[in-house]
């Protein structure tokens, strides 16, 4: 659902002007080297490789930073930081995916009305991904798709050297954080698996898992708990296989990696 949202919004919520200004953009703000029409292929593919290499840096290095907060119990700093860099995705850069909307289709709609949409969305999307409590999961998957959809969207405005470079850029880097012993992933699920560690909603998602169910680490607590009362059946000593992964929204970088939503 995402990847057929994110290609439609791509194709047609975008104008010949507006391509054209968020290449300008994107080029002036997240590229160190500019790559232009009259280079060559070598020279445009190393330029390409080289500006995607410090764009999975500085993601690489935020990432390392959320995990040091979480290990160190900085709750307070990170919800703060998380919620504040989501709520700037969807009202800002959702603001103007939406603005390009009404430019296009020429939609009837005052500035009050579309600030109040705007704020509204981001604050209910805030809460959707960070508090949870009485809002449907329904509601909270399609706040992530929703966020998945604005970033593809912003993306998009890369030239078509720069685009296939960071597209591999961040593949390999997704192997190395989720595959290897010192990846920031895989250390963010081993410190959330543990007893004691603290919930941070929005900051790792999880499958749907079985009515009952839980994920590792809350069923291990849980389970020392029954010892003291009922013996705890075999059946609930089963682990529960979950698939997880990072949503980080940079404020800097203004990019996010999403776990799939089922």
């Amino acid at each position: 659902i995402t990847m057929i949202l994110a290609a439609l919004a791509v194709i047609y919520i975008n104008t010949e002007e507006t391509k054209q200004q968020g290449e300008a953009a994107l080029d002036k703000s997240y590229q160190v080297f500019t790559i232009s029409d009259d280079q060559t292929a070598a020279t445009s593919l190393g330029l390409s490789l080289v500006n995607s290499l410090i764009i999975v840096s500085v993601i690489g290095g935020m990432t390392f930073l959320l995990v040091l907060l979480y290990k160190y119990r900085c709750m307070k700093f990170l919800m703060g930081y998380m919620c504040l860099a989501s709520t700037v995705l969807l009202g800002f850069l959702g603001g103007q995916m939406f603005y390009v909307a009404i430019n296009k289709y020429q939609l009837a709609i005052d500035n009050i009305s579309f600030y109040f949409t705007m704020y509204n969305f981001a604050v209910v999307g805030t809460l959707a991904v960070f508090y949870e409590k009485g809002i449907s999961k329904y509601i909270n998957q399609a706040y992530l798709i929703a966020t998945s959809v604005i970033v593809a969207w912003q993306l998009s405005y890369f030239n078509d050297w720069m685009a296939w470079a960071l597209l591999i850029m961040l593949a390999l880097y997704d192997l190395f954080a989720v595959l290897t012993p010192c990846g920031p992933l895989k250390a963010l699920v081993n410190l959330m698996q543990k007893d004691d560690a603290p919930e941070m909603p929005g900051l790792l998602y999880e499958a749907q898992l079985p009515e009952g169910a839980t994920r590792p680490g809350r069923r291990v607590r849980k389970n020392r708990a029954d010892q003291n009362g009922n013996p705890t059946e075999a059946e609930d000593e089963r682990a529960i296989n979950a698939t997880y992964n990072l949503h980080v929204s940079s404020a800097i970088s203004g990019v996010s990696e999403n776990g799939v939503v089922e």
